[in-house]
Formats: C-alpha cells, sequence, structure tokens
C-alpha cells in the first residue's frame, strides 16, 4: 500500500510539473477533446486571420459567388437572366453557396463571435440556412428558388451588419469581380 501511495503521489508531481508553465504561473489545464473532433481539440483550431479578411476574403466573396449568379437585368433590348446557362455555372454557383454555409461555421470558431450572447450564433445560423437552401436550389437548378434563397442571405448578411458593423449601413463589405469566363450582361 505504501509503494502504491508513492506512485500516486510521484504521478500526481510529473502531471502537476507537465501541467505548469514555466514562469512560475498557475497550472495550464491541458485542451480537452470534443465529441466529433477525432484528436483535434479547441487549442488545435487555427484562427489568426484577421476578422475583416475572413469576412471579405471567405464570407462576402462566396455570397457574391451566389448573387452574381442570379437575378434578371430589365433595360431597354429586354430582360436578361444573370442565371447560369452551363452545367458548370451551375456547379460554381451551388459550391459558392455551399462553401459559404461551411463558412458560417468559422464565424463561431474562439475570437471570432463578436457578441457573448446567442445573437452572433442565430445570425450565423441564419447564414448557414439560407446558404444551404441556395446550394439545394442550384443543385436543382430551380431559378426561382435560388434568387430566393440569395434574398435569404442578403437578409442574414443585413441583419448581422446592422446588430455588429452599423457604419458599413448593413451592406456586405466588399464585391466580386467578373468572374473569368463569364459573359458580362449587356449595359455593363
Amino acid at each position: 500500500m505504501t509503494r502504491s501511495m508513492i506512485a500516486l503521489a510521484l504521478a500526481l508531481a510529473l502531471a502537476m510539473a507537465a501541467c505548469s508553465d514555466n514562469s512560475g504561473g498557475a497550472a495550464v489545464v491541458p485542451a480537452k477533446p470534443v465529441e466529433g473532433m477525432g484528436a483535434a481539440t479547441l487549442a488545435d483550431l487555427r484562427t489568426d486571420t484577421a476578422f475583416l479578411d475572413v469576412m471579405n476574403h471567405v464570407i462576402d466573396y462566396n455570397a457574391w459567388g451566389v448573387w452574381n449568379a442570379q437575378g434578371w437585368i430589365i433595360d431597354k433590348d429586354g430582360i436578361h437572366e444573370l442565371f447560369p446557362t452551363t452545367e458548370a455555372g451551375w456547379v460554381a454557383a451551388e459550391s459558392a453557396a455551399f462553401t459559404l454555409a461551411e463558412a458560417s461555421n468559422a464565424l463561431m470558431l474562439p475570437g471570432r463571435p463578436r457578441s457573448a450572447d446567442k445573437e452572433w450564433v442565430e445570425f450565423s445560423h441564419q447564414l448557414y440556412d439560407a446558404a444551404k437552401k441556395a446550394q439545394e436550389t442550384a443543385l436543382r437548378q430551380d431559378k426561382q428558388a435560388f434568387f430566393d434563397a440569395g434574398g435569404e442571405i442578403y437578409q442574414a448578411c443585413v441583419a448581422c451588419h446592422n446588430r455588429f458593423s452599423p457604419k458599413d449601413g448593413g451592406k456586405p463589405m466588399g464585391h466580386l469581380p467578373e468572374l473569368p469566363n463569364r459573359t458580362p450582361p449587356p449595359n455593363q
């Protein structure tokens, strides 16, 4: 029994030494696994990309990838659809929507939420749901439903921007330049 107690004390001392930092400060709690993340822990996530870069290059870029692939232009020459006309165009629109849905989860990674309450999570979920709807309707090439889902994405963005970025007037921060191999709409 004495050997067991000595072994336990030694193991406890080694564990405490392994968990303390070298500055003599408080012990560092090792990261705990999260169900569904395999061996990854929250401490393994890398979130050093500036928030504005995430918004401009991931969220807005893919939202514009959806919006640029939908709608109509009405001018003196008639009505011109902006919807994809090829299978590749629809796949690109679907991929932009799919990426936007997945990127909405990146908004909830450590250090990214702009609010301690559930409001940020609710806006992220609203964006996810709208983007998934856009992805599903692009897959079916259902123009009206795809257009409506794009409107839901816009509403999610505007609602969040109005709450967390009121200085930008509720508008998405960037725009997507004309994509290669795409014919620009008339009069643009």
